[in-house]
């Protein structure tokens, strides 16, 4: 019997980390499925998704902790059940005048209309004229039957005014 794990981890940006990841899925049996891997700052992150058999888990887990003398933070959870299938996606773009706030307000309108984050990226930007420095994010989003995509629609406008922000939704 086969299970699914989620493995996160955080380490000083070099070269073989992803290797060294592989190796040990590989060697407990294991095929690496999903992943999103990323440099910020100094440092690289990612959460990886692999299925191995059942009873390797705990030993990948033991191997995956003692990379912890390598530098490479680790932490290997069960993948749980496959969410519930949404009825569609929305892509959202954001770019506006960096700023705190700009992600605390935008997944609270998301969250009020009923939607779900399937995947989001942010960025801070330098703006080629000005120099000011330009907030970016762009998300998948996930309508379910309980949406409302006119609340959604309307929260997006007012936050948009009262950030100088440009929001976009458009259907996938």
């Amino acid at each position: 019997m086969t299970t699914r794990v989620l493995i996160s981890f955080f380490c000083d940006d070099r070269p073989g980390v992803i290797e060294q990841l592989s190796a040990l899925i590989n060697q407990h049996g294991g095929n690496w499925l999903d992943s999103q891997l990323s440099r910020l700052g100094g440092r690289f992150a990612g959460v990886l998704q692999a299925q191995l058999p059942e009873d390797q888990q705990e030993a990948l887990g033991d191997a995956l902790s003692r990379l912890e003398a390598d530098g490479i933070i680790c932490s290997l959870t069960d993948a749980g059940a496959a969410p519930q299938e949404s009825l569609a996606t929305q892509r959202l773009t954001l770019l506006g005048p960096d700023r705190p706030g700009i992600v605390r307000e935008l997944t609270r309108a998301l969250r009020m209309a009923g939607f779900n984050i399937r995947s989001m990226e942010t960025s801070v930007e330098t703006a080629p004229m000005s120099g000011e420095p330009l907030f970016r994010a762009e998300a998948c989003i996930e309508l379910h039957s309980d949406s409302r995509l006119d609340e959604l629609e309307w929260q997006l406008d007012a936050m948009a005014d009262s950030m100088t922000l440009e929001i976009d939704l458009i259907p996938d």
